[in-house]
């Protein structure tokens, strides 16, 4: 039977229905009618006009997808109906709803999900509707498709190209469709939103021209092109990677580790990548098929969704060419017999060691400049130099064999002096008495009151440690992981100090290494937000205020010019408690109000500071861990906008918003648009400053001082002035305000008045 349409089943419309007096229900009928009479240019145009006279309701969006549909226009129908489906959201329809997710589904076996078009779907859209249209999926479609069943049957081979909308700063790829992204050749959603692959990304546009599609994670395959960590600096997209050999497979325990990056949400959606997308790529999709079908990851199984001969058939059958040699195909078959085999999807590990404090043999000095590190593969040494460098990056060298692969660039590193008063790290496995001395005697010129660090853990858990480790230089996981720990094991000897140690600090937990990196850090003391000087000033800068009147404003000397890379950013300055968000070591949410800690009980005007960050804890933790080895390393700062200052502001989004994260490991700020998109990622629900301007050139001192008289986004009134940020690499260069000449002058301070409460343009849930 034909698909049931979602209609208004009532009278049509007389012929004069499109006069200028028409009404949105006569228009919704005219439609209805065009499409009885197979009329669907006539049921198009009627719908486009329905939509741009009321695109606040889902009908004209639900009439062009059916419409679209009709036309075998299913780009157009699926971005249509998931217009329909969003309104239909917010209007709690639920038979509208069910009734576009099973259309959408249904355009899928036609076109790509989501923004993603063949060429040939480049002009379905109507340009009058492009903005209205070109749109990613909102989140609870997202949720919604990933409830369903799918079996795809959309077959596009390598040769097919995809393309996207450009929504982000992405210079478009040759190309004469203008306004459309290019991407790398095999694009292709093989479970939506959740994993894609695709053949090796061409440059940092390409991986920029990914954040809009949801990209969170990509994996990369290819061992004899990393990609360049640059490409992603400052992009809310990580990069893992995952060395397999052209034309083999992953190994086991590699495997292992994709699956269990696939079952961390935090992760996805990901995107798989080899050289041409088929072979080492095809066989992860393939085992991923293989364990959960085309569903998402369902946490752990005790036995396969597929066979690895369905697996494989499913794969090709969507995307031909998928996996290249016999060696792939058969891996597919071992990767199925291991999960019947362990009747689970992940692998058996020994427990982590309980928290215990570290010991010390002798003395740690305080003029001690070489530390040896001494453990197992795994033992969790790299961790332990990173950490240290990561804190204080100007005081640390480490000399690592594992980074450098060679014994003799490491043995003249060692030998030379290091400069002032920078400590040297020997991160090596370091197992034998004799090796330990052999590099005590190459530092022997310089190095003063050596520390052994001995990082003492059975092999057992090293080895799962090392197994479980993404991207090391020489040990990827596998056998050759097994055999290094088993080797190093057998050589093992305890170190003594007889050896030449003024002391030996013995670490057998976490909280251990945690604890000697306090001690050899430090201490992270709370980051007093700068202070940002006038640029102009109309009258409110104090005696006590830092005012900078430069030159820079001519057109022969703008602090950023065109073709430098610079830009500025202009943004309305909001009249708050400067707030600083950030983490403590143990990874729990401190606030700042400029250079002192406050919670609940410090103010009356943070009263309301503790469910604001219960509300949003999960969201702020994702966005402040993301270093795993300084969980204090970023500090995001906003306007606490609890309590009117100088301002009453009636519409604010929410009691905090941001406006600068700061970045302790390199004493820098990140830019607007990489701000920006980590909230994005991480913390969608933390509303950000307006943004007012955005220039390559940096405007004249007028039309700074017109700025200050625009409306703000929050009040019906002034804004109370302009935040201007230089910005370059992806970092703040330099930034200053202007500040509107009435501001504060003649206002009481409003600490001494009764505390009067902003206003919210949405209540408070």
């Amino acid at each position: 039977m034909p698909e049931t349409e979602v209609h208004d089943t009532s009278t049509p419309a007389p012929k004069d229905a499109l006069s200028s007096n028409t009404s949105i229900a006569s228009l919704d009928r005219l439609i209805y009618q065009l499409q009885e009479k197979n009329d669907l240019e006539g049921a198009q145009n009627s719908s486009e006009q329905l939509i741009l006279q009321d695109g606040s309701t889902f009908k004209g969006y639900l009439r062009l997808g059916d419409t679209a549909y009709r036309k075998d226009e299913f780009k157009l129908a699926m971005l249509c109906l998931a217009r329909a489906y969003e309104i239909a959201h917010r209007e709690e329809d639920e038979k509208v709803m069910r009734y576009c997710l099973k259309k959408i589904e249904k355009c899928s076996h036609h076109t790509e999900w989501d923004l993603v078009f063949q060429e040939e779907e480049l002009t379905q859209i109507p340009e009058r509707l492009s903005s209205l249209l070109l749109k990613p999926f909102p989140t609870e479609l997202h949720n919604a498709i990933g409830e369903l069943t799918l079996s795809p049957t959309l077959c596009l081979d390598s040769r097919h190209r995809m393309y996207i909308p450009i929504l982000n700063k992405v210079r478009p790829a040759v190309s004469p469709n203008e306004g459309y992204y290019k991407l790398p050749r095999f694009f292709r959603w093989i479970v939506p939103f959740t994993l894609a692959a695709m053949s090796t990304p061409r440059n940092a546009d390409d991986i920029t021209a990914l954040a809009p599609m949801g990209i969170k994670t990509v994996l990369t395959l290819t061992e004899e092109t990393p990609l360049p960590a640059k490409w992603f600096t400052n992009k809310p997209i990580q990069n893992i990677f995952m060395p397999v050999p052209n034309y083999y497979p992953p190994s086991i325990a590699q495997m292992d580790i994709i699956i269990q990056l696939l079952d961390n949400q935090d992760n996805l959606p990901m995107l798989v990548h080899c050289g041409g997308g088929k072979g080492r790529a095809g066989t992860v999709i393939a085992c991923y098929l293989a364990t959960y079908g085309f569903s998402r990851p369902l946490n752990d199984i005790d036995h396969p969704a597929m066979s690895a001969k369905e697996a494989i058939g499913a794969l090709r059958a969507i995307r031909p060419g998928s996996l290249e040699t016999k060696q792939q195909e058969d891996f597919v078959s071992k990767w199925c017999s291991n999960i019947w085999k362990r009747q689970s999807v992940f692998p058996s590990r020994p427990t982590e060691p309980p928290a215990c404090p570290m010991e010390v043999e002798g003395s740690i000095g305080g003029d001690t400049n070489l530390f040896v590190l001494v453990g197992l593969p795994g033992s969790g040494k790299s961790w332990f130099s990173n950490s240290l460098i990561a804190r204080n990056s100007s005081r640390w060298r480490s000399i690592s064999q594992d980074d450098s692969g060679s014994r003799a660039f490491c043995e003249t590193e060692i030998s030379r002096t290091p400069s002032g008063k920078t400590r040297v790290l020997s991160d090596r496995c370091n197992t034998s008495s004799e090796d330990r001395k052999s590099w005590l005697n190459l530092a022997g010129n310089w190095a003063k009151d050596p520390i052994c660090i001995w990082f003492d853990y059975p092999k057992e858990l090293c080895t799962a440690r090392a197994q479980s480790r993404v991207g090391h230089p020489t040990l990827p996981p596998g056998s050759r992981v097994r055999n290094a720990v088993q080797q190093m094991d057998k050589m093992f000897e305890k170190p003594d100090l007889k050896e030449g140690f003024k002391g030996i600090v013995t670490i057998r937990s976490f909280e251990a290494a945690l604890e000697l990196v306090k001690l050899l850090s430090p201490p992270v003391e709370i980051y007093k937000y700068p202070r940002t000087p006038h640029l102009v000033n109309l009258g409110a800068a104090t005696s006590d205020d830092l005012v900078e009147r430069v030159p820079t404003f001519s057109s022969e000397s703008d602090l950023a010019r065109e073709g430098t890379g610079e830009r500025v950013v202009i943004t309305e300055k909001i009249d708050g408690a400067n707030m600083g968000i950030s983490l403590s070591s143990d990874s729990k949410i401190i606030v700042q109000n400029r250079s002192h800690y406050v919670n609940t009980q410090s103010h009356e005007q943070f009263k309301k500071l503790g469910h604001w960050i219960d509300t949003h804890k999960e969201e702020l933790q994702k966005l402040l861990v993301r270093d795993p080895y300084f969980p204090e390393r970023y500090i995001l700062f906003g306007e606490w906008m609890y309590a009117t200052h100088s301002i009453h502001y009636t519409a604010l989004p929410d009691r905090f918003i941001a406006f600068d994260m700061y970045d302790r490991s390199t004493d820098t700020f990140l830019d607007r648009q990489t701000l920006d998109s980590l909230l994005q990622r991480y913390a969608r629900s933390i509303s950000l400053v307006p943004l007012m301007a955005q220039y390559e050139v940096c405007p004249t001192e007028r039309e700074l001082r017109d700025m200050v008289q625009r409306p703000s986004q929050y009040y019906d009134g002034r804004v109370e002035g302009i935040y201007v940020k230089w910005e370059k690499d992806g970092r703040v260069v330099r930034r200053g305000k202007v500040v509107r000449g009435d501001f504060i002058a003649g206002n009481q301070h409003w600490a001494k008045r009764k505390l009067e409460v902003n206003g919210l343009a949405k209540p408070e849930g």
